[in-house]
């Protein structure tokens, strides 16, 4: 039961929730199954900051029975609106507050793509460097197939490499070597695997994103970890951030949660989540207040602007690279774009927290939601909070 969990939930970006947002923005997506059962939307959900939006969050985890959700708005660069309700610990009935930090899963991959353009703006590795570029010492040890894959393919979904390790393997838990050796010895084993998809084609790698965190690894002689707290966050001004699940740095902070046997069950173990070493996929937590820093810069990179990187490196990092099977959407640099442009989405999910964002440039506005678990529920209140926050911005 638990390795089923992990496997389906540190999942790709689930493609029906953005696919029912972009549709919710006037995209004429085809939506193949709805994520939103017999609950409903109410046909009124007020304005933003009119100070409702807790009580229809409150509505929407009742409905869909989560431990807590919360949501914001960000609009032209500031919080626009934000509520959380619900339980850090479903044991212990702790409220959450909207400063806590959630676990944000694959929302994460997009802040590993903007460190590499740090990187790259620096001199120390180029979007076309190859994997046997940074590990030459990798020459025949693994698939020669796989020797040309670059940073570009890694960071655009087009190298081709699968999907993601085997996680009944449990020496990605219990190893006690640094985070970059047991980045490494996945790089190897990855590379020496088969390809599953033609190069160049969409096909969603966790690993990938793993191997091209490593490779600004050995160019910069640091951990993922160190270099986004110092090339982006720190950039930023963001310091309420961590590393995996929230509740064990702080009991202060969200637990993540199970849903096995009828009950939800907060994590008391790393084995129930993604492993550390899936750092640059996706292991970052954060406060709301810092997220939103975080999209207002990217956003602004949407429109053309510039601020840590040039808006050429903007550029290249929010440019689709590869079209998405029987959808309008593409995949650029950790995001996925409706092919106009007007939209740029993910999610995450991290085994135990769910979220989704999207954001509009043409608006200067982004949208969050987040959940401390992870099943079809939690996707579905995903949905529908981010509707309702939508609609409350007269975004039909």
């Amino acid at each position: 039961m638990l390795i089923t969990n992990l496997q389906s939930s540190f999942k790709f970006a689930h493609l029906a929730l953005l696919t029912l947002l972009l549709s919710a923005c006037g995209s004429d997506i085809t939506q193949t199954s709805p994520l939103i059962d017999e609950t409903e939307l109410p046909k009124e959900v007020g304005i933003a900051q009119d100070g409702a939006l807790k009580q229809h969050l409150e509505s929407i985890r009742q409905a869909y029975n989560v431990p807590a959700i919360t949501a914001m708005t960000v609009k032209d660069g500031l919080v626009y609106e934000i509520a959380s309700t619900g339980y850090r610990d479903i044991q212990s009935l702790e409220p959450v507050s909207d400063n806590d930090r959630w676990a944000i899963g694959s929302v994460a991959k997009s802040m590993t793509a903007l460190l590499a353009a740090r990187l790259v703006e620096q001199g120390l590795i180029t979007f076309d460097t190859t994997v046997i570029d940074i590990f030459p010492e990798l020459k025949g040890q693994i698939r020669p197939e796989h020797e040309t894959i670059t940073l570009q393919h890694l960071l655009s979904m087009t190298s081709g490499l699968k999907k993601d390790i085997d996680v009944k393997d449990q020496q990605w838990y219990d190893n006690t070597k640094p985070l970059t050796e047991l980045r490494y010895e996945l790089t190897k084993e990855v590379l020496n695997t088969a390809a599953v998809k033609t190069r160049s084609e969409f096909w969603y790698s966790n690993v990938g994103y793993v191997i091209a965190g490593h490779m600004l690894e050995r160019v910069s002689n640091q951990t993922w970890e160190w270099l986004i707290g110092a090339e982006v966050f720190g950039q930023l001004g963001i310091t309420n951030y961590g590393f995996g699940e929230p509740s064990f740095e702080s009991a202060k902070q969200p637990k993540g949660h199970i849903y096995e046997n009828g009950h939800w069950h907060g994590v008391t173990e790393e084995k129930k989540l993604a492993p550390k070493v899936y750092g640059p996929a996706g292991t970052v937590n954060i406060s709301l207040p810092e997220l939103a820093v975080y999209f207002s810069s990217v956003l602004e990179g949407m429109q053309g602007g510039d601020n840590i990187v040039s808006k050429e490196s903007y550029k290249m990092l929010l440019s689709p690279y590869s079209k998405i099977q029987d959808s309008h959407s593409e995949y650029a640099m950790g995001w996925f774009v409706k092919s106009d442009k007007t939209a740029f989405g993910h999610d995450g999910f991290t085994g135990a927290f769910s979220v989704s964002s999207l954001l509009y440039p043409s608006q200067n506005n982004a949208y969050f939601a987040a959940v401390n678990g992870d099943t079809d529920n939690a996707t579905k209140a995903l949905s529908q909070a981010l509707e309702v926050l939508m609609k409350r911005n007269s975004i039909e």
